[in-house]
């Protein structure tokens, strides 16, 4: 409805410009008449020049100019619409990393908790050995015996 509206003022701008242009060209042509001397039987023939009359000009003007607003305001909200999309691909590349390192910390921690009980077994079991001649047997009691 707004959009039928401003349509309906840009017609009827132009019908008065049209108008208004069309009686300035008649005063023009009339002054020039009656400095020159012509007949005046003329000057309604070139008040209606056609496509070429300033109007006309003026209203291919304002649309091209309509137009290539448009057009800016379409290229900005394409730039809008690439930073969003670039944004947000960063931000998703950011937490993919933050998830990555997490992952890899928690493998690391179980990893050293793997190797710290490999290690444990292994002083226990050096610590046994030492000078060990023979069998280690373990008696019902837990206490070992060579």
């Amino acid at each position: 409805a707004e959009r039928l509206e401003v349509k309906k003022r840009q017609q009827e701008m132009q019908r008065r410009e049209m108008f208004l242009e069309n009686q300035y060209d008649k005063t023009t042509e009339l002054l020039n008449r009656l400095d020159v001397g012509l007949p005046k039987s003329d000057s309604c023939h070139i008040a209606n020049r056609g496509p070429e009359s300033t109007a006309w000009t003026r209203s291919r003007t304002y649309k091209q100019a309509l137009r290539e607003d448009e057009n800016r305001r379409l290229e900005e909200m394409k730039q809008e619409q690439r930073r969003k999309a670039e944004l947000m691909e960063f931000r998703q590349k950011q937490e993919e990393e933050a998830r990555t390192r997490a992952h890899q910390n928690e493998q690391r921690r179980v990893n050293n908790a793997f190797l710290d009980r490999l290690q444990n077994k292994a002083q226990a079991n050096s610590i046994y050995q030492r000078g060990y001649s023979g069998s280690l047997d373990c008696l019902s009691n837990g206490t070992w015996v060579s």
